[in-house]
C-alpha cells in the first residue's frame, strides 16, 4: 500500500500504529516506516545527520526534523514530503492547510528551478506544481529535462560489432573463420564498427525513463515517458548502473547531455528504495534550505542588479592571524561590490523574524556580532564613509521590506531586509546601499 504524507521542516515524526497528522505539527508513522526513516537519518556515516535529531514524545520514539526539505521514500512504499515553512507566519498552516501546502510546494520548486542545475527546465504549462505531490513534480521535471536534451540530439559512438554475414563488411575475423564448419563455409565472420547510440550516458537515460514510468501515478507523466522511450528505441537499458555511471564521459559536441547525469543519479539512486534487486533502507532527495535560500537570494540579486558583482561564500579572509596563519576564518554568504566600488556584506537567514518585536524583530545577538566581525575585515580595503551590512530574511506579514538602519558605529549600518517569497517574482527591495 502506497502512503503519501506531507510534513514541514521542524515538524516531529513519531513512531506509532497509524499515519496521521497531529495538531502540534506532529505526524505519526507506522513502525516499519519510522524505523526506515530513522535508519536513514541516523546512519553511522552521518551523511544525513542534520536532517533530524532523535527525541521522545511521551513514551514513544520521535524524530525532530531540521531545515532540510525534500522527499524520503521507504521500502514499504511510503513517501514523506518535507516542505518549507519558515516563510509563513506561525499559525498560517492551521488556518488554511491546503493553501499553505500548495504555497510551500510551489515556492520550493521555484527556488530549485532557479538554483539547482538539475531543475533548470521550468515545469510546463500543463503541470500544476502547487497541487501535485512533490514526488510527482520531481519525476515530471526529470522527464522534461531529458526531453529537452533528446531534442538536441542523442549521443552516438562507434560500437564494435562481431557477426556472421553473407558478404564482407569491415575486416574478416580470421580466428573464428578458420573454425567455421564446412556447411557454413559460405558465411563470413566479420568485425566492424557501427555508429550507434549505445553508450553509458544513453543507457542510463533509458533506464531512468523506464523507472520514472514505473514510479509515476500521473497519466500525463506516464504518457511523456512512453514518448521518450520511443525516441530511445535503439538504446538498450543499462545492465550495470554503477559501471555505466563510472564510464559517463561526454565529448564537446554532447554538452547538452551533461545535466542529465544529476537527474539520472537522482532517479536511479536517491528516489529508488530498491538497489540491485534487494530491499534497501529508505532513500532521500533532500535540500538544505539554508543553502537553497542563499543561492536564491544571490540569483535574485544578479538578475535584478546585473551591474553588481555578487560573490557567495568568500573564504579567503579571517578575523585574526597567529604565527603567519589565519585565525577565526570568516565566510559571509554574500559579498556585493557595486559599480562605484561600495562593498556590501550580507548574510541570508532562513529564519522567522517576530513582527511584534520592533525595531530588531528578535535578530539574535550572535547574528549581529557576526556582521560586525564581517565589517571589521571586509570593509578595510578602502576608506568607506558608509559600511552597509545586510541581514536578509523571508518576509512575514507585519515586517517592513527594509528595517530602519541600525547604527553599529564607525559608519557601519545594519539593515534587516525581508523578501516576499510568495510573490510570483520576488523583488529585492532597495536598501540604500
Amino acid at each position: 500500500m502506497t502512503i503519501h504524507l506531507s510534513v514541514r521542516e521542524h515538524d516531529v515524526l513519531v513512531r506509532g500504529e497509524v499515519s496521521a497528522p497531529g495538531e502540534r505539527n506532529v505526524t505519526t508513522l507506522g513502525a516499519l516506516t519510522f524505523d526506515a526513516v530513522e535508519a536513514l537519518v541516523l546512519a553511522p556515516d552521518g551523511a544525513l545527520g542534520p536532517v533530524a535529531t532523535p527525541t521522545r514524545l511521551g513514551r514513544r520514539s520521535a524524530l525532530k526534523l531540521s531545515q532540510w526539505v525534500g522527499l524520503i521514500r521507504t521500502p514499504d512504499g511510503t513517501t514523506i514530503e518535507i516542505l518549507p515553512k519558515t516563510h509563513e507566519r506561525p499559525g498560517a498552516r492551521q488556518q488554511d492547510p491546503q493553501a499553505s501546502l500548495q504555497g510551500s510546494r510551489a515556492l520550493l520548486m521555484r527556488m530549485l528551478v532557479a538554483t539547482d542545475e538539475r531543475f533548470r527546465t521550468a515545469p510546463p504549462a500543463d503541470l500544476d506544481a502547487a497541487r501535485m505531490p512533490l514526488f510527482e513534480v520531481l519525476l515530471r521535471s526529470v522527464l522534461d529535462g531529458i526531453k529537452v536534451a533528446l531534442r538536441r540530439g542523442i549521443p552516438h559512438t562507434y560500437v564494435p560489432v562481431s557477426e556472421e554475414r553473407s558478404s564482407l563488411r569491415g575486416r574478416l575475423n580470421l580466428p573464428r573463420q578458420v573454425r567455421q564448419p564446412p556447411h557454413r563455409a559460405h558465411r563470413l565472420n566479420v568485425l566492424y564498427d557501427e555508429f550507434l547510440p549505445d553508450r553509458p550516458e544513453t543507457r542510463l537515460t533509458r533506464s531512468t525513463v523506464e523507472r520514472v514510468a514505473r514510479m509515476t501515478r500521473m497519466p500525463a507523466t506516464r504518457r511523456l515517458a512512453r514518448e521518450l522511450l520511443a525516441g530511445l528505441e535503439q538504446v538498450p537499458p543499462s545492465r550495470n548502473i554503477r559501471q555505466d555511471f563510472a564510464a559517463w564521459r561526454l565529448e564537446r559536441g554532447h554538452a547538452h547531455f551533461m545535466a542529465l547525469e544529476g537527474l539520472c543519479r537522482m532517479v536511479l539512486y536517491e528516489l529508488n528504495p530498491l538497489v540491485g534487486g534487494m530491499t534497501a533502507r529508505a532513500q532521500a532527495v533532500l535540500f538544505n534550505m539554508n543553502q537553497v535560500y542563499e543561492a536564491y537570494v544571490a540569483h535574485l540579486l544578479r538578475t535584478q542588479y546585473p551591474a553588481w558583482q555578487v560573490q557567495t561564500q568568500v573564504t579567503d579572509r579571517a578575523l585574526g592571524e597567529v604565527n603567519g596563519k589565519r585565525a577565526f576564518p570568516l565566510r559571509p554568504d554574500l559579498l556585493i561590490t557595486c559599480p562605484d566600488g561600495q562593498v556590501i556584506v550580507a548574510d541570508t537567514k532562513w529564519k522567522r523574524l517576530n513582527p511584534d518585536r520592533a525595531p530588531t524583530f528578535e535578530v539574535t545577538n550572535a547574528d549581529a556580532y557576526q556582521m560586525l566581525a564581517y565589517s571589521h575585515v571586509f570593509h578595510t580595503q578602502r576608506a568607506e564613509v558608509r559600511r552597509p551590512l545586510w541581514l536578509i530574511y523571508p518576509h512575514l506579514p507585519g515586517l517592513p521590506a527594509v528595517s530602519p538602519p541600525i547604527s553599529l558605529g564607525e559608519g557601519r549600518v545594519l539593515s534587516l531586509i525581508t523578501l516576499d517569497l510568495l510573490a510570483p517574482v520576488p523583488v529585492f527591495p532597495e536598501a540604500g546601499a
